[in-house]
């Protein structure tokens, strides 16, 4: 039996260890070597931690089913707040984008079912792991300390008790292995922030009060002076994913602040400026399934929905024929078919944002598209609540006058922009009154190999000055033949877990087949075919290295060609029943292999079948595309028709602002405090100044949008309104030109409001929609048709 040292208890590493353990059972003995005190890598939260990369009630970019290993469905996993405790059937919904803290339970629970929990060992960091010669082979010998919490942790760390019994000192211990497989994170430490070496572009002591990298950014309270009246700038650098979500946070904290029941601080003056390079998109959560007729060149206006994944990672997208990844640095045809692709689903360009720093050029279209994966940045820019800065940050300055409004000093944030991403031209930005900045500059790697020995570095290539591919690889960024006796998991930009689960799985084959011999020819020189693949490897890290635009924002991100192309080399089928084929997601659960709990993994598959029949024959998922669509300001028309003497008919016009804030009541995911304003000018002549305030709120359990009564404060949540039932469309409505309609009905004391709803979408964004009340009480009796623009 083969000894394998695993490095790292997050995804990678649990996959790798349940892997060796299952798929060829009796082959391996297996030690996994976990810095933490618990499994989960950065995942290993738990709610209300304050420690980690994010927040614990981050959400996830892709859906359960994608952030999910072949085998452990979702359903199994206990994701209530207190696990010990029975809180009621609504804790026991799994949200289709699970938080942070509830992935690191699922990881718990896949630790739990799959891997023995004497191999893990917890709190050991691995300080240095050199390859030997021993009995005439090839081994690796680790060393490794451990904390002083280790003991009881062995005992405690799957129990539900949180005692720890210390002991004195750190140990440190050394053990020889077979091989060695590198699960310790692709995303280890924040990447520091780069400035204009040729400017003065030190950062200086007092600038600014706070400079926090996105990983470290939680609440404005931890960034912004204490002060009640805040005035200045708040400026994010960096865009891609990262970026997007850091500025789309800082801006919903800012409408939070100011629209919450209790106002906490006067941010009326405080803007967020976002500086990143080159344009993106910024794609939500949930897109439409067929949002554009290429054959009529019109939208649907009532389209389907389904989260991003099962949009993006289609079967059906891809051409006849064998899938293979692509990857590396992409062609001018094809970025320009994803830049077609994004901008059907998206409904255009971006440019009705009116902000040309989103908008690729049609030069442009010929490099690859770039995206954030955000719900609510797109629309805090169309309300000027968060200004898109084209550029490169040179150059960060205290400045030279101490604000007595604030009591601290603030900052100048100098950006250029640089061909071929500048708007008008190279163009100097500078951002004056920065009372904080957030860089969202990604992580680098190096720390999660810097263990490793001088002679393996060197044999695999490392490289420091390059934090997207740190070494160099064959195929599936898994092997490097000059060490054959290590493998890396998830060792790559965005690493996905279906294909973690797919490389554990070659590499469990390969290491399986080789005997002592193959294992103590460690040095030989690879084959011409590895030797190819790495010279390809080398010049495109070069290529990322002189800053390449044809090099993608992830170099290998083609996750249906991975997984198919990692299935065929496994010799594994895909399970399409129930699929019509090729189609529907590709999603880990249809690609079992020996080891797998197929009753689990069928489970997943008859889930996701499931919610993409909902979506189609029942709407699933059009109220919370809806309610995203919502957010932000309109123009709203209104005629109002009385049926009695005493009420005047008329028109009002004005705006109406759907106000993002965290939700007021649990058993809702999200709400807005919506507001309008205008003039009402009655047909008798007179005309009055008009105002109107309710709380609009998602149910994501019940997948419903609801409207609430507000308070004398304006704020404050009162009594039920309205709730929106959503009808999916008809012969009628469909020749008729209509977008997805809803109906609702209540009795208001003594008044009967019926409510009718028609949205109209392009693409995932709302063009316009309009909202009909049917009035009937004792002193009333009216109708009233608002239709919402931008």
């Amino acid at each position: 039996m083969k000894s394998v040292v695993i490095v790292g208890a997050g995804p990678a590493g649990l996959v790798a260890a349940k892997t060796l353990l299952h798929s060829t059972p009796g082959k391996f003995n297996v030690t996994i070597l976990e810095q933490q005190d618990r499994v989960g890598g950065m995942w290993a939260l738990r709610k209300g931690d304050t420690r980690g990369k994010f927040s614990p009630e981050m959400l996830t970019n892709l859906s359960r089913f994608t952030v999910a290993f072949s085998d452990l469905s979702w359903s199994c996993v206990d994701i209530r707040d207190d696990p010990g405790i029975a809180n009621g059937k609504e804790d026991h919904h799994i949200p289709m984008f699970p938080k942070a803290w509830q992935v690191g339970r699922y990881l718990e629970t896949y630790a739990k079912k799959y891997i023995p929990r004497e191999i893990i060992h917890l709190d050991s960091r691995v300080t240095k792991a050199e390859r030997i010669v021993r009995d005439g082979a090839s081994k690796w010998n680790v060393e490794w300390m451990e904390s002083p919490y280790l003991e009881s942790q062995i005992l405690n760390k799957f129990s539900k008790s949180n005692s720890v019994l210390p002991r004195p000192g750190n140990s440190t211990h050394s053990s020889c292995f077979d091989y060695l497989i590198v699960g310790s994170g692709f995303f280890s430490s924040p990447r520091p922030l780069a400035l204009d070496p040729l400017e003065d572009s030190v950062i200086p002591p007092s600038f600014p009060p706070k400079l926090q990298h996105s990983s470290e950014f939680r609440t404005l309270a931890d960034l912004l002076p204490h002060e009640s009246d805040l005035k200045g700038s708040i400026v994010v650098i960096g865009g891609s994913i990262s970026g997007s979500e850091a500025a789309a946070n800082v801006a919903f904290q800012l409408s939070n602040a100011k629209y919450a029941p209790l106002p906490q601080q006067n941010n009326n003056n405080c803007k967020v400026y976002h500086v990143f390079t080159r344009p993106f998109y910024c794609l939500p959560r949930y897109l439409p399934q067929n949002p554009y007729s290429p054959e009529t060149q019109n939208y649907n206006l009532a389209p389907t929905f389904l989260p991003l994944d099962f949009c993006m990672y289609n079967l059906s997208r891809r051409a006849e024929g064998p899938i293979y990844p692509s990857h590396g640095r992409m062609p001018p045809d094809r970025a320009a078919k994803s830049h077609r692709f994004i901008r059907e689903m998206l409904g255009g360009d971006q440019r009705d944002l009116g902000r040309p720093e989103m908008v690729y050029s049609q030069q442009q279209q010929g490099l690859p598209a770039y995206t954030g994966i955000v719900d609510m940045y797109a629309e805090f820019v169309r309300s000027g609540a968060i200004v898109p800065v084209r550029g490169r940050v040179s150059q960060l300055r205290a400045s030279t006058e101490f604000d007595l409004g604030t009591n601290s000093n603030k900052g100048m944030v100098k950006a250029i922009s640089e061909p071929p991403w500048d708007v008008n031209g190279q163009d100097t930005k500078v951002i004056n009154d920065v009372i904080g900045v957030v860089y969202a500059t990604g992580f680098t790697p190096q720390p999660s190999i810097s263990w490793l020995s001088q002679e393996v570095r060197e044999a695999l290539e490392c490289a420091d000055n390059s934090p997207r591919l740190p070494v160099l690889f064959q195929r599936h960024s898994i092997f490097n033949d000059h060490v054959p006796n290590i493998a890396f998991i998830g060792f790559y930009e965005g690493p996905f877990w279906g294909v973690m689960e797919m490389q554990a799985r070659l590499v469990a084959n390969k290491w399986a087949l080789l005997d002592d011999q193959n294992n103590l020819n460690s040095l030989a020189s690879p084959g011409e075919e590895s030797e190819k693949e790495l010279a390809e490897m080398r010049a495109l890290r070069d290529a990322m290295t002189q800053h390449a635009e044809d090099v993608p924002q992830f170099w290998m991100n083609d996750y249906v060609g991975l997984m198919e192309g990692c299935a065929k080399e496994l010799g594994l089928r895909r399970d399409d029943s129930g699929w019509d084929g090729r189609n529907g997601p590709c999603i880990a659960a249809r690609y079992t292999a020996t080891g797998c709990d197929v009753t689990e993994a069928n489970s997943v598959v008859s889930d996701a079948r499931e919610l993409v029949e909902a979506a189609v024959s029942q709407g699933r998922f059009v109220a919370v595309a809806t309610f995203r669509a919502m957010q932000g300001k309109w123009v709203l028309r209104r005629r109002l028709d009385s049926r009695l003497p005493g009420f005047p008919s008329g028109t009002f016009t004005g705006s109406a602002n759907f106000h993002p804030r965290s939700a007021t009541d649990p058993t809702y995911a999200t709400e807005y405090l919506y507001i309008e304003e205008g003039t009402l000018k009655t047909d008798t002549g007179l005309t009055l100044q008009a105002n109107r305030r309710y709380v609009y709120r998602y149910n994501e359990t019940t997948d419903k949008i609801s409207s609430w009564f507000v308070k004398d404060d304006g704020r404050t949540v009162d009594y039920f309104f309205n709730e929106v039932q959503f009808q999916m469309p008809t012969p009628d409505t469909k020749a008729q030109g209509k977008g997805w309609v809803a109906n609702g009905a209540h009795l208001c004391e003594a008044d009967m409001y019926e409510s009718f709803y028609e949205f109209r979408f392009r693409g995932a964004s709302l063009d316009c929609f309009c909202i009909t009340y049917e009035v009937k009480g004792p002193k009333k009796d009216y109708t009233s048709e608002t239709w919402y623009e931008r």
